[in-house]
């Protein structure tokens, strides 16, 4: 089946920094800390963190977004996990439609956050970055699946497919590139119901960058190469790939 992926096509986009951190951060242990760092998040990108929510053993940070039909939609900005903290900036969301939330400079905010945790949390080492964008691209009345399941050679395991997940590993040299790509549907709902006819299908793209393990720290420059990389692959190399040029 031949369907085109292209950036006018994205439904939704969501872009997530994680960072490792040894040892962990435990909120119990540092809550001060952590404290001290929430509000200087919100003080400084108060466009991004809002709303500091915390307890005994999680903390994160959320945000509440206006969306274009009046609606509002709140998104965790902040999560730290026991790897590291996440930091999730949503580009693009499909809520009934499509609402572009206009988060620029996302790398940026990163990078400035990374380093102030890191000036807190100076006894801490971080031996891994990685950047995910989370892609949908909207393939309209078209079932998804089916146009995963056309890369099949046989007829007869494109008809018994009810659902397929592809995950694909490319490395570089000194970096990490996971792809997964599967089928989801759009819905579209009135008064909170679906509505089978207003059902639009997508193609669900993530792309996992991040670097080579390693013992020490990383460094600011190869943060930025990390985030850097990210960038330029997305969407040139991404686009390229999932329509099989060269």
């Amino acid at each position: 089946m031949n369907y085109i992926f292209d950036i006018e096509n994205i439904s939704q986009h969501i872009v997530k920094y994680g960072v490792d951190v040894r040892p962990p951060i435990v909120p119990e242990q540092e809550k001060t800390k952590l404290q001290d760092y929430c509000n200087w998040l919100i003080e400084q990108f108060p466009e991004v963190f809002e709303t500091l929510l915390s307890g005994p053993k999680q903390l994160q940070i959320q945000r509440t977004f206006e969306l274009a039909d009046g609606k509002r939609i709140q998104i965790p900005t902040f999560v730290l996990t026991t790897r590291g903290p996440v930091f999730t900036f949503p580009q693009r969301m499909y809520i009934n439609q499509v609402h572009d939330l206009e988060i620029t400079q996302h790398g940026k905010i990163f990078r400035k956050a990374i380093e102030e945790l890191r000036a807190i949390f100076a006894d801490r080492r971080v031996p891994r970055v990685g950047v995910v964008n989370e892609f949908v691209f909207d393939t309209g009345q078209v079932n998804s699946l089916e146009i995963i399941t056309s890369n099949l050679k046989s007829d007869l395991w494109r008809q018994r497919a009810k659902n397929l997940r592809i995950i694909i590993e490319v490395p570089t040299e000194d970096k990490n590139i996971n792809l997964e790509i599967k089928p989801t549907y759009l819905k579209h709902t009135v008064n909170g119901k679906v509505h089978t006819e207003d059902i639009r299908f997508g193609i669900i793209v993530n792309v996992d960058i991040n670097n080579r393990q390693i013992r020490e720290s990383l460094t600011r420059a190869e943060i930025t190469d990390i985030c850097a990389f990210a960038d330029d692959y997305i969407p040139e190399e991404l686009i390229r790939f999932l329509n099989n040029e060269d």
